[in-house]
């Protein structure tokens, strides 16, 4: 386990026992597990995809989300990956344009759009890494605090059972997500070391053994999944060209640029790892390319996922290896649908027991850095309260944009974005020529 006087690096590369790699990476992926395949379960479903199509597409997902783990947190050469412990997932930004271009043009188009935007992330990166003194610790600090703030909603709808739920809120599921936070917060407490670790992974142990005794676990998609799958790319048939197509997926992926790097600034600051200009650079290469992946792959663009922040902050294990360990089980998964299917069975109030008090730490992560910002200036209280309060407004009343034209909806609708597109207007605008107000990135 990484010890407290260790420096921010020495923990980041800490390699541990491959038994310890092994529960803490499959802890990683059952933390993420429903957020990435929630994605091609949503697209796929939205454009009319056959069973059979959209579970092509997870196992798809699930492959390429474990390349591109292994990509970022392994990295190529000294020009691909941040090579910090970061989980790489579908981003939510491309749901609707993505179901937009599938309906109306095919995912022939809709992969298409992806590869040529993946491909402007690859080289733009550079670019987008000389404007990161726009991101001082109270821009970055808000984005992470809206980033925790805005994902405890769907922790939540999680622990009442699921969105659409005919039990939702039920005392059954109340009961099931309340016993994973207790088991987490006993484990945080009593335990010592690796068991402590671990607190997240024993709760959703403990939680879908006591499911299984009250009847909500359902094994039968165990047994009929197959054991081997293999991940063929271009499935859909080769990819087609939309000039409109493009240019909404480039905005798409320009709004994944900015909340990825409000999430690698997080993770520094939980591993206290400083980070550059040249990492986020390499941290947003390292993303264009999976998302190149995800459209050869039959699979979709690419983020690193706020979920797993949390869960770094909780375990306070910062080793990349033990992502590392994720990214090959993902791979794993993706080939071998039956095991796949095992993560799927767990029910969504033990998801949510775990994802509520994760993406509370998130906040939490957020509030500390917002700690070091000096609030007599009116200011940056301004620059907090602007972009939170919109970006919180937004997130709990969605039908603010409704009448928005689509491209604007499809910019504006997650509260993150948002929050990470005022914020880093209203500090350029307010805290212009600002000495004090210095970048969290070197």
């Amino acid at each position: 386990m990484s010890k407290n006087n260790y420096s921010g690096q020495d923990q980041v590369n800490e390699m541990l026992p491959i038994s310890q790699l092994t529960a803490l990476g499959l802890q990683h992926v059952l933390a993420m597990y429903a957020g990435a395949v929630s994605v091609p379960l949503i697209i796929g479903g939205a454009v009319g995809l056959t069973p059979e199509q959209l579970a092509f597409l997870v196992a798809a997902d699930l492959f390429t989300c474990g390349i591109a783990t292994l990509i970022q947190a392994i990295g190529v050469g000294s020009y691909v990956g941040i090579k910090l412990p970061a989980i790489l997932g579908c981003t939510f930004a491309a749901v609707s344009p993505l179901i937009i271009i599938g309906k109306n043009l095919g995912m022939e188009t809709a992969y298409g759009s992806i590869i040529v935007a993946a491909l402007i992330v690859i080289f733009a990166a550079p670019l987008y890494g000389k404007i990161l003194k726009f991101f001082p610790t109270v821009v970055t600090g808000t984005v992470v605090t809206m980033i925790g703030l805005s994902l405890v909603s769907v922790g939540i709808k999680s622990a009442g059972g699921g969105a659409g739920a005919k039990d939702f809120g039920s005392m059954q599921n109340l009961f099931l997500a309340a016993l994973v936070m207790i088991v987490v917060l006993i484990s945080n407490k009593y335990l010592k070391g690796f068991f402590q670790a671990i607190s997240v992974l024993n709760g959703i142990v403990v939680g879908t053994i006591a499911a299984t005794f009250m009847g909500k676990v359902d094994f039968t998609v165990v047994l009929n999944a197959k054991w081997i799958s293999i991940v063929h790319p271009f499935n859909f048939g080769l990819p087609k060209f939309d000039l409109g197509s493009i240019i909404m997926m480039t905005f798409v992926m320009l709004v994944v640029m900015i909340e990825s790097t409000g999430t690698f600034i997080g993770i520094s600051k939980v591993c206290e790892k400083e980070i550059t200009e040249k990492d986020i650079v390499r941290g947003l290469r390292a993303e264009g390319l999976a998302t190149l992946l995800g459209g050869i792959f039959n699979s979709f663009p690419y983020t690193t996922f706020n979920q797993n922040l949390g869960l770094l902050a909780l375990s306070k294990v910062k080793s990349r290896y033990v992502v590392i360990a994720s990214g090959s089980i993902l791979v794993a998964l993706g080939l071998m649908p039956k095991f796949a299917a095992l993560a799927t069975i767990i029910p969504q109030p033990v998801i949510g027991g775990a994802t509520t008090i994760m993406f509370g730490m998130v906040g939490v992560a957020g509030i500390q850095m917002l700690s070091k910002v000096d609030f007599s200036k009116s200011t940056n209280m301004m620059v907090v309260a602007v972009s939170l309060g919109l970006g919180l407004g937004i997130t709990m009343v969605p039908d603010f944009l409704v009448q928005t034209p689509s491209i604007f909806k499809s910019i504006f609708s997650s509260g993150i974005v948002t929050t990470s597109i005022v914020a880093v207007v209203l500090n350029a605008f307010l805290n212009y020529n600002d000495k004090d107000a210095k970048s969290d990135i070197k």
